[in-house]
């Protein structure tokens, strides 16, 4: 008598060919190769010429205004200047239009590249380890159509821009360009559980550190408006705009302190409207800045970019124990560029407290109160006699540190690795003295490090040893 029937062990492919049908069911089919799966492309917002247009409108409403109120005889000029601007918030709508339609570009996991097809054809391919940065811009129109701008700098190549897409997707895709450029300078995959990229505001794309953020520092409205209108730099448009209010006043025309009054204005405004709500927080290994009143923008920034940091306290500031924080970044370039300055700007007016939590969000392992100040010999008080005290500077193995300034104290910090050159300088006055001056070089950018008349011979010493300092800090870093 026999055991139950079982049926037979299906073959591996490494027993031979498949026998088509070996049990009366159905075949079976070899597995084929996934094919690759299709790029997916994407364009900007279709309201991009709605919000163009919209923005073209506010700036002649603006103009307008202004001229109204201006104008002694408002004629048939405004009118003229009226129409002209809605000849070009036409122009820009249609411009819009035609960038929603003719500019393409996709983001996955291999590539980020843009495509423009109007009069000629351009395709532009940005490597993920050239990244610098994603700012997100939004002007008042922008944001109040849920739209935003993308700015993606890859240092002194300049950038690409992305106008414009929805908030979402604009979020979206600046998280997944950050984390695609650590991966890809790390020489990582990406991850198989990455959440693959598709269309759309549910287009989240993973980062490789961290989901969640983590509150650097947060600038209160009570520290930004003491910060701007308690200034030395406010002080001084006051005083001039009393001097002219009071000039006027006895001359019978009090209207002549209007213009120094708007320039007052415009300055505060400059400083706390482009600042008001600015956070900063930390994701993974990336800075995430977010600031403006109207005009919102949200800037990444990853702390191996900086390459110096400078701590200013204005002298009006002291009682109320506000710093600001200015950075150079790397790709930045020249400060006097509008964005670029505002960017360098990490922390508008900031408590002690705040100070120290910027600076261990970008150099963790710096302890500036490890560092002890040494000052000038005390002949350098002939060329600095009122800054005597001032003056004092100090480096460990990491960092090289100087402090200077009476009205605005000045603190420099610069990382030895991020040193680019040294160099002596040595004035007549110096050399006669026998003192020189310690320069310490980075990219273009508002930090300037230098060691003020110091002995010739430490001095060179310094020089040499920052120089020792930097090349073994740069090795470690590639090690």
């Amino acid at each position: 008598m026999t055991g139950p029937q079982t049926e037979p062990d299906l073959p591996t492919p490494t027993q031979g060919p498949v026998d088509p049908d070996p049990v009366g069911q159905h075949p079976v089919i070899p597995a084929t190769p996934t094919p690759a799966p299709e790029k997916i492309v994407e364009r900007p917002s279709p309201l991009t010429g709605l919000a163009r247009g919209g923005i073209a409108l506010v700036a002649a409403a603006w103009f307008l205004t202004r001229e109204i109120l201006e104008g002694e005889e408002l004629g048939g000029s405004v009118v003229i200047i009226g129409v002209v601007l809605g000849i070009y918030a036409i122009i820009a709508g249609v411009s819009g239009v035609l960038t929603w339609r003719m500019t393409t570009f996709i983001a996955d996991d291999e590539e980020f590249r843009i495509e423009r097809r109007l009069v000629s054809q351009t395709s532009t391919r940005i490597d993920y380890t050239k990244v610098q940065s994603v700012d997100i811009q939004q002007p008042i129109v922008a944001r109040l159509l849920g739209l935003a701008k993308v700015h993606i700098d890859v240092g002194g190549a300049g950038g690409a821009d992305l106008v414009y897409l929805s908030l979402a997707r604009a979020e979206s895709l600046r998280d997944h360009l950050m984390a695609r450029m650590r991966g890809a300078r790390r020489g990582l995959p990406t991850p198989p559980d990455a959440t693959p990229i598709t269309t759309g505001a549910d287009n989240l794309a993973p980062d490789l550190e961290s989901a969640e953020d983590v509150v650097v520092a947060r600038v209160s409205p009570r520290n930004l408006l003491i910060g701007a209108f308690v200034s030395s730099s406010t002080a001084v448009w006051v005083v001039i705009a009393a001097a002219v209010l009071i000039v006027g006043l006895v001359a019978g025309e009090p209207i002549t302190a209007i213009p120094a009054l708007l320039a007052v204005g415009g300055w505060v405004w400059s400083q706390t409207g482009k600042n008001w709500g600015f956070v900063m927080s930390r994701r993974g290994e990336t800075l995430h800045i977010s600031r403006g009143a109207l005009n919102k923008a949200a800037q990444g920034l990853h702390p191996r970019r900086i390459q110096g940091v400078q701590v200013r306290q204005d002298i009006l500031h002291r009682p109320f124990g506000l710093y600001s924080v200015s950075v150079t970044v790397l790709g930045y370039g020249d400060v006097g560029d509008e964005n670029e300055g505002s960017n360098a700007l990490i922390l508008p007016y900031g408590t002690a407290e705040d100070v120290a939590a910027v600076l261990h969000a970008i150099w963790p392992d710096v302890d500036l109160t490890a560092i002890r100040p040494r000052q000038q010999p005390a002949r350098a008080r002939w060329l600095t006699p009122v800054t005597f005290r001032t003056h004092t500077w100090g480096f460990d193995d990491t960092v090289i540190v100087a402090q200077h300034g009476l009205l605005t104290q000045t603190r420099t910090i610069v990382p030895h690795r991020r040193m680019q050159s040294a160099g002596l300088h040595q004035g007549p006055l110096e050399r006669r003295l026998d003192l020189a001056t310690v320069a310490i070089h980075t990219t273009d950018g508002p930090v300037d490090l230098r060691l003020y008349h110091l002995d010739a011979q430490a001095a060179r010493g310094v020089l040499f040893e920052q120089l020792r300092l930097a090349r073994l800090a740069r090795a470690a870093a590639d090690r």
